[in-house]
């Protein structure tokens, strides 16, 4: 990869905790036998979203500081899709040289539910 490239996307917050259980869950292979290893993200973003809890993020983006309060997630991307197709930053370009930061802030749970069953790619 050249200097300066980034590839497509990386994030903390909800999005990550979901990626990390499922990924450590002993029911991901069982689940991949069968073809069906992408529902485990479902499984784990069903159950985990009534255990996790948002969190004040402090970021500085091109030397500006910004505060969110209760901040679902956090993602800074140079493409518009990621995780299986969600569509995270829609006017993010891989050529253009920039990248997005984008902050899910405070919203009801079930706004969250729909936010990642909703802005997927058919």
């Amino acid at each position: 990869m050249p200097d300066g490239a980034f590839a497509n996307s990386v994030g903390c917050g909800f999005d990550a905790h979901i990626a990390r259980m499922a990924n450590r869950s002993a029911w991901k292979g069982r689940f991949n036998r069968f073809g069906l290893g992408s529902l485990i993200y479902v499984l784990y973003l069903v159950i985990e979203l009534f255990r996790y809890r948002p969190v004040d993020l402090d970021i500085c983006i091109d030397g500006r500081n910004y505060s969110f309060q209760q901040a679902w997630m956090a993602t800074v991307s140079n493409h518009p899709y990621y995780g299986g197709g969600m569509r995270i930053a829609p006017s993010a370009r891989g050529d253009d040289g920039l990248l997005h930061v984008t902050v899910v802030g405070p919203m009801p749970r079930w706004k969250i539910l729909a936010l990642f069953l909703t802005t997927h790619t058919p």
